[in-house]
């Protein structure tokens, strides 16, 4: 019963954490304080260094699917602490239902573990409750890693659609860190390094990091969290608990330079039945990622080679009024792709399809989270085919409260003599714990030189969303000009109004 006063006395006076303290979800001791050790240690998957006897405990995990508010049906402990580079995790996950007979584990590929017993850890690094870095693992140590920004999209459940839950991550990012884990009697145990050059995070001496630990069971279909969350709450994220006086992070150099040579070679048949070969010269091209600080990374490309990217999954078209979407796999646009997202898809990375060279800074600075981009395509995606289109693709987002923020996008394509610019403000807001606001207000000018004209058009949108277990509701209107253009962006369908209420 002393551990919420202890955890909040311990946030108040920076008063050093005790080795292996507990801070247990359900009695809402959800503000932690890890010790930081100059030590590492090998990841092997199991937790048996001295270390991890010194780290802090989150335990006692809830319910939250399919129904929250109850004790978790399996035991769950998380160890933490950190050192100069890196932050580490021990799961040790309890397996009531028959140990390691009831676990689901298999040696998927990255990403793929959706059928697997998993452990994930969200951290928000920026402790806005608005967006978080995903770091999945399976019983082996199988990784599955992307983002959250939370835009209240809503989910279908049968013939019922409900926000409440919690937003599916985007798995196009990929981090580089290091876990390995392995069945047990009891379940299974899994050990987790993140480095702090794989992370952006607050300029900031004393750090507060939000994080939310979440564990999917695949034989009962549960989802259990550490801090107990309410899927009635109009934002998952916002009810995280934290890790708290984070200090002296040593993230290093940040410098990732990729050169690259490519060279073609084409061939014919010629009449005599002989074939005949023309080499083309090489291109020189190469990618430079640097850390400038903290939370500021700046990513530039020059001729990139991106034949190594797996090829677009095929797609049913049933609707040829509408355009397909793909999402975006080259590494350079995902660094920082989730400081892109916009409503209504306005950032759309693949309409720049070959760039010539490119340039890309990503971070939160002053309060304001900025992405902004650069880039000269190939001439083969110019409409004339004799110019390189130029790209500048800026987004701004501050944030308003633990959940709700107000976001500016700016967008132009300049083609030759023809040119689209794209000008957006759009804010979510939450109150009032399960009831949120998001509106958008967009607007195109796109002048062709083909024809000479040049017009204006609009987009809007307005939902206005009640969460619930029991009662939810959604109020809709949006409309986009069949003359919106969104040149940078993916608009699947123009020329569209509509308004519904579920």
């Amino acid at each position: 019963m002393l551990l919420p006063f202890l955890g909040l006395f311990q946030t108040l006076t920076g008063a050093p954490v005790p080795a292996g303290a507990t801070y247990s979800g359900r009695t809402h001791a959800v503000h932690a304080r890890a010790p930081r050790l100059e030590s590492d240690v090998h990841i092997d998957g199991v937790l048996d260094e001295n270390v991890w006897a010194r780290a802090v405990r989150l335990t006692d995990f809830s319910e939250f699917s399919p129904k929250d508010g109850t004790p978790a049906e399996d035991s769950t402990e998380v160890l933490v602490w950190y050192s100069p580079t890196a932050i580490y995790f021990g799961v040790r996950a309890f397996e009531p239902h028959g140990g390691r007979a009831a676990v689901r584990a298999t040696l998927a590929d990255r990403d793929k573990i959706a059928t697997d017993d998993q452990i994930q850890i969200l951290l928000g690094t920026f402790g806005d409750g608005r967006q978080a870095l995903v770091f999945g693992v399976n019983p082996l140590g199988v990784q599955m890693d992307g983002t959250i920004v939370e835009q209240g999209v809503s989910r279908n459940q049968g013939f019922i659609v409900s926000s409440a839950g919690r937003e599916a991550p985007d798995l196009s990012p990929d981090y580089v860190y290091q876990s390995k884990g392995h069945l047990t009697d009891f379940g299974y145990e899994v050990e987790i390094r993140i480095p702090f050059k794989s992370l952006r995070y607050q300029a900031a001496d004393v750090q507060s990091w939000r994080i939310q630990i979440v564990r999917e069971v695949q034989h009962s279909g549960h989802e259990q969290t550490w801090t107990p969350t309410n899927r009635a709450g109009a934002s998952f994220l916002a009810q995280s608990g934290s890790i708290d006086g984070l200090t002296d992070l040593h993230r290093g150099l940040v410098l990732d330079v990729n050169p690259e040579v490519t060279q073609h070679t084409l061939g014919e048949r010629a009449p005599d039945e002989q074939w005949r070969y023309a080499a083309e010269r090489p291109v020189m091209g190469g990618n430079v990622r640097w850390g400038v600080a903290q939370n500021l990374t700046l990513n530039s490309t020059f001729h990139p080679d991106f034949s190594q990217i797996e090829a677009d999954a095929g797609q049913f078209v049933f609707d040829p009024r509408s355009s397909l979407f793909f999402a975006e796999k080259r590494p350079f646009f995902l660094d920082g792709i989730e400081q892109f997202n916009t409503p209504s898809q306005l950032i759309y990375t693949r309409r720049i399809l070959q760039p010539v060279a490119a340039a890309k800074l990503t971070g939160k600075a002053a309060g304001t989270e900025m992405a902004f981009l650069s880039a000269v395509d190939d001439r083969s995606s110019s409409a004339t085919g004799a110019d390189h289109p130029v790209f500048n693709i800026l987004r701004l987002q501050r944030g308003l409260g633990p959940a709700s923020r107000i976001g500016f996008t700016y967008t132009d394509k300049i083609d030759g003599a023809s040119s689209n610019r794209v000008a957006d403000v759009d804010s979510r807001l939450v109150f009032g714990k399960v009831w949120s606001l998001q509106a958008q207000a967009a607007g195109s000018r796109t002048h062709s030189a083909a024809t000479g004209t040049t017009f204006d058009a609009p987009l809007w949108n307005a939902t206005v969303r009640r969460t619930g277990r029991s009662y939810s509701a959604r109020y809709a209107m949006s409309g986009i000009s069949e003359r919106f253009v969104a040149g940078s962006g993916f608009i699947s369908r123009p020329g569209v109004a509509h308004a519904g209420q579920e």
